[in-house]
C-alpha cells in the first residue's frame, strides 16, 4: 500500500513541476496569443466580404423597391380609369338590355319544346388499302 502511495505521490509531484515549468514558460501564451491573432484577421477578412457583399445586395433592393414606389400610383390611377371605363360600359349594356327588354310585349310562348337528346357517337372503320400488285 505503501508504494501506492508513493507512485501516486511521486507522479503528482512530477505533474506539479510539469505545471510550474508551463507556468514560467510564457511562450505557450505567446504561441495562444498569436493562434487567436491568425484566427480573429481570418474571421474578419470573411466578415468583411459578407458585410460587402450584404450592403450591396441591400442598395439594390432598396433601389428596386424606391423605383416600384414611384410606379404605384400611377399604376392605381390606370386601374381606376380602366375600372371606371368597364363600370360605364357595363351600365351602358344593361341600359340597352333594359330597352329591349322593355320595348317587347309580355307575352307567354306556348310553343312546345324540343327536349335535347344526346347524340350517339359514330365512329368511321378505317379502311385498309392494299398495295397494288
Amino acid at each position: 500500500m505503501n508504494a501506492d502511495l508513493k507512485k501516486i505521490v511521486s507522479r503528482v509531484k512530477s505533474a506539479q513541476s510539469q505545471l510550474e515549468t508551463l507556468l514560467k514558460d510564457k511562450s505557450w501564451i505567446e504561441d495562444a496569443r498569436k493562434y487567436a491573432n491568425r484566427q480573429s484577421k481570418e474571421v474578419k477578412k470573411l466578415l468583411t466580404a459578407d458585410v460587402a457583399k450584404v450592403r450591396t445586395f441591400l442598395e439594390r433592393e432598396r433601389k428596386e423597391l424606391e423605383r416600384f414606389q414611384k410606379k404605384l400610383p400611377a399604376e392605381v390611377q390606370k386601374l381606376k380609369k380602366f375600372v371606371d371605363s368597364q363600370r360605364k360600359e357595363l351600365e351602358k349594356l344593361l341600359g340597352s338590355v333594359r330597352k329591349v327588354r322593355d320595348g317587347q310585349p309580355k307575352t307567354k310562348k306556348t310553343g312546345s319544346k324540343k327536349k335535347a337528346g344526346t347524340k350517339k357517337a359514330t365512329t368511321k372503320k378505317a379502311t385498309k388499302k392494299t398495295p397494288a400488285s
